[in-house]
């Protein structure tokens, strides 16, 4: 039986509203759920990703926090304007999400892209971010080649994927970052699935993936100038890119905090959803 079989199972006893907001002309897809004075945490997707992806978090986190998944630029059921994504694109939409509902700070939980963007945001916005979790950690470079080649995979599943969207080529998109392929719910391919059949879509993918294409990472004094707390989420069974990236951003980041968490890939947050939980509020809730 498969360990996370729906994402309406985590959700249904809590409480959360699904909507839209306007920003700057782009209309965001948003999930949030918690006490609307606790303090705002953010969560932000990988590539091409959706909020769906932290189905088994936000129960969670809004025991603690007002917790807020949204669609990135383009991503999901978000807009998607006619032009390249860039990090700062995706910053400057977070940001500007941030503006559009009310919200002047915020700790930021992101993953692979979603950590990029969000190291990204604290930089060039420090007063609007307070804590950063860096799952599977992007925008960082160890070794130049690996980098390029695992950018070059990506533009090719998630370009198949979006140019003829099945079950097939979505689930294989997935199923590559998990530990345990049969760890993926049909739910969530079902869902990325319609997202990919959205015909906006096909045109849309290319600009998702512009950030990947080089020059974009942040310098190693960028990382070290990142004086905020940060805790950084190490895949110990998935001796990749991100392990290397999460290693090398603990050592350089001054006020970072290494956790290792076993029998997961890049999506700690899904694997493993109990001990990320329990290791990220607790970080997330350190005075």
């Amino acid at each position: 039986m498969k360990k996370h079989t729906s994402i309406w199972q985590h959700l249904f006893k809590t409480p959360h509203q699904l909507a839209w907001v306007d920003v700057a002309g782009v209309d965001t897809r948003y999930l949030e759920a918690g006490p609307a004075d606790a303090p705002v945490v953010i969560l932000l997707h990988g590539t091409a990703g959706s909020l769906e992806n932290f189905g088994a978090n936000y129960a969670a986190y809004a025991g603690h926090f007002r917790v807020i998944g949204l669609d990135m630029l383009g991503c999901g059921w978000t807009d998607k304007p006619d032009y390249d994504y860039l990090i700062e694109d995706y910053v400057e939409h977070v940001r500007g999400f941030m503006d559009a509902m009310g919200i002047a700070r915020a700790a930021v939980v992101g993953v692979s892209l979603g950590a990029w963007v969000g190291a990204a945001l604290a930089l060039a916005h420090p007063a609007r971010v307070d804590k950063l979790v860096l799952v599977a950690p992007a925008g960082i470079i160890v070794d130049p080649e690996e980098e390029r080649r695992f950018a070059e995979g990506v533009r090719k599943s998630r370009s198949s994927a979006a140019a003829e969207p099945g079950w097939e080529t979505v689930s294989a998109a997935l199923k590559a970052l998990l530990l345990d392929p049969e760890a993926l719910s049909d739910e969530l391919v079902g869902v990325r699935l319609e997202i990919y059949r959205d015909p906006r879509m096909k045109a849309a993918m290319p600009r998702l993936l512009a950030f990947s294409l080089g020059g974009q990472a942040l310098s190693e004094e960028a990382w070290r100038s990142l004086t905020l707390p940060v805790q950084v989420i190490a895949a110990v069974d998935a001796p990749n890119m991100f392990l290397s990236n999460a290693h090398a951003i603990a050592r350089t980041v001054p006020n970072a905090q290494l956790v290792e968490i076993k029998g997961c890939d890049h999506w700690a947050q899904y694997e493993q959803p109990e001990r990320f939980n329990q290791e990220s509020i607790a970080f997330l809730q350190e005075a």
